[in-house]
């Protein structure tokens, strides 16, 4: 395993979701509960955004309302890059990416994290640094 490995085996393909219109507490709840760091926010099965734990501590150090703030409000907005015309795309990759070329998107991008395309199931997912580094090391 190394740098030029492909990025799919440490991909969190069963990353929890939330709804835009689900609470900061929900939010929260879901990360804990699934012991992760990020996740996605769908609207009806399409991903719009993507909440991180950053985004956590940026709104609770804000002292926005659990109850009151919805995920909307604290997610990066975008649209996953497709045939179609994109507005916001997220920061994403295909699975076949190399490990390399992730740490760099990460790099420039300035995140964490990273959505990733399964391809032709239209699987979704997301990578942590710390998941890429894990193969660096292996």
């Amino acid at each position: 395993m190394g740098m030029s490995d492909e990025i799919k085996s440490v991909v969190n393909w069963d990353a929890p979701s939330v709804e835009p219109a689900d609470s900061l507490r929900v939010v929260i709840q879901k990360m804990v509960e699934s012991n992760v760091c990020a996740l996605t926010v769908k609207l009806n099965e399409e991903v719009v955004g993507v909440v991180t734990e950053m985004d956590l501590m940026y709104s609770i150090d804000k002292k926005d309302d659990l109850d009151h703030t919805n995920a909307s409000s604290l997610m990066s907005a975008c649209e996953l890059i497709s045939d179609k015309a994109v507005a916001t795309p997220c920061v994403q990759l295909d699975a076949s990416e190399s490990v390399e070329n992730a740490l760099g998107v990460m790099n420039i991008a300035g995140v964490h994290h990273l959505v990733v395309d399964g391809g032709d199931d239209n699987s979704v997912g997301i990578v942590s640094i710390g998941g890429l580094l894990k193969l660096v090391i292996s």
